[in-house]
């Protein structure tokens, strides 16, 4: 048993953070409300910018004139998050909370602040390239971009190689929080998760101090209706964890691979993946060439057997 504390799962947005979200809910002893955004939150309360002389604005700051140090607001922070997830849990009628928002890993630094060893952490990866194509995927279906990958899309000409740049950067953070936290903090690969689920499963609850028969947790994770919240929807469709999604990346245009790798291979290996190897493209006339045959193959699919065109 540890003591229940709080647990807090930190990983990409596409990682299967919602995934393992269930999981841990479907445990008896354990509450795993749909994303609440409260780590979040409590992170843009401690932002801070600096003017000129060094002195600081934020709320910290302007408080700190107000007669309260900054202990004291770590205390009503951290006091307002375990409140509105104890609650949770509480009318769930189980004695441990755990937090899943999946844009947490961006927030790392508050959260380390206010929770750094006060919680247990899990941590999960997932290989670069199918978390970009599935970000992408989020994206087109909600219409926008995420809040916290609005910088990158700025900075970046082409959405996946922003997405790219934020799984190096918000991985390359996790891994430095995984190595100051060994104590408190586990990692998992997505992958691993969904080839093996009970002996990963069995992996996660030793770490969390907590019994579990794995064949019937495994059972209710998916195999019951589920609180509906901001996460991954397919989750919600699914009725067993299934390992399909490995490797969808493999259906993105040559070229765009490489330049993903060039961006994700030098973080690669210290996650556990191996370095993705270029592989030749056209170029010049001879990609000019690949391109108007792709557009001849393209127009010929699109018309009927009949020889008509199919567009209504």
């Amino acid at each position: 048993m540890s003591e229940d504390r709080g647990i807090i799962v930190l990983g990409m947005p596409r990682s299967g953070t919602t995934l393992l979200r269930r999981v841990l809910s479907a445990h008896p002893r354990i509450s795993c409300p749909p994303e609440t955004n409260l780590l979040g939150a409590t992170s843009r309360f401690l932002e801070e910018h600096e003017f000129a002389g060094g002195v600081a604005v934020g709320a910290v700051p302007g408080l700190h004139f107000a007669g309260f140090d900054e202990p004291r607001v770590l205390d009503r922070l951290r006091a307002l998050v375990e409140g509105f997830l104890g609650d949770i849990a509480q009318r769930a009628g189980k004695p441990r909370w755990a937090e899943k928002t999946a844009v947490d890993i961006f927030h790392i630094d508050a959260i380390e602040r206010l929770f750094g060893e006060r919680c247990q952490f899990v941590c999960l990866l997932r290989h670069p390239l199918d978390v970009v194509c599935s970000i992408k995927e989020l994206s087109d279906k909600m219409e926008m971009y995420l809040p916290e990958l609005h910088r990158y899309v700025a900075r970046y000409l082409s959405p996946l190689e922003a997405f790219a740049h934020a799984w190096r950067e918000g991985n390359a953070r996790l891994l430095e929080f995984l190595a100051a936290h060994q104590h408190n903090a586990l990692m998992l690969r997505y992958e691993d998760l969904v080839r093996d689920p009970p002996a990963e499963v069995a992996r996660l609850f030793q770490f969390l101090g907590e019994a579990v028969d794995i064949d019937v947790l495994l059972r209710d994770a998916l195999g019951t209706p589920d609180a509906v919240g901001l996460g991954d929807w397919k989750t919600y469709d699914a009725k067993r964890i299934s390992k399909e999604s490995i490797g969808r990346h493999a259906t993105l245009d040559r070229a765009m691979q490489n330049r993903l790798a060039e961006i994700v291979n030098p973080l690669m290996p210290a996650c556990g993946y191996p370095a993705i190897e270029p592989t030749r493209v056209p170029t010049g006339a001879n990609a000019r060439r690949h391109f108007e045959l792709s557009l001849m193959v393209s127009a010929m699919r699109d018309r009927t057997p009949d020889g008509g065109d199919s567009s209504g």
